[in-house]
């Protein structure tokens, strides 16, 4: 495999990662816009519902994303490989390649889904910011 083969691959990597974080950031968008806009209170079943939801589509986003880091992480690591072999060429390629790494990366993912999910879900289990009906007069 030559170094254009690895290098389209790893586009193609990168493109799936920005999809997962764009497809996480939409739908955590839209799920507090959802969560704020509605004035119904929320049932326990409805709780946990929404939690169960929540945890899956979290789980499912961080598969996608840890395989990605994963692939991305290792055509990276092929394609420093496969530069080395002419020390002449893609100098600034390598240079940024060996200062970037995915491995990391996976576990900042971690990090940034747990820190949102106990947001959403403690606000979903224990209030909605703003969204107290007054009590009814008379």
């Amino acid at each position: 495999m030559e170094v254009k083969d690895c290098a389209q691959l790893f586009i193609a990597a990168i493109a799936r990662i920005d999809f997962y974080w764009n497809f996480y950031v939409v739908m955590l968008l839209a799920f507090n816009g959802w969560m704020f806009s509605t004035r119904n209170p929320f049932t326990l079943r409805l709780k946990s519902l929404i939690t169960v939801g929540y945890v899956v589509f979290v789980c499912m986003n961080l598969i996608g994303l840890w395989g990605s880091y994963t692939i991305a992480e290792a055509l990276r690591t092929d394609i420093l490989n496969l530069a080395s072999l002419k020390p002449h060429e893609l100098q600034s390629t390598r240079a940024v390649l060996n200062n970037h790494s995915f491995g990391t990366m996976k576990y900042m993912a971690l990090l940034v889904h747990g820190v949102f999910g106990s947001i959403v879900l403690s606000l979903v289990w224990f209030g909605r910011l703003g969204n107290e009906v007054p009590p009814q007069k008379g």
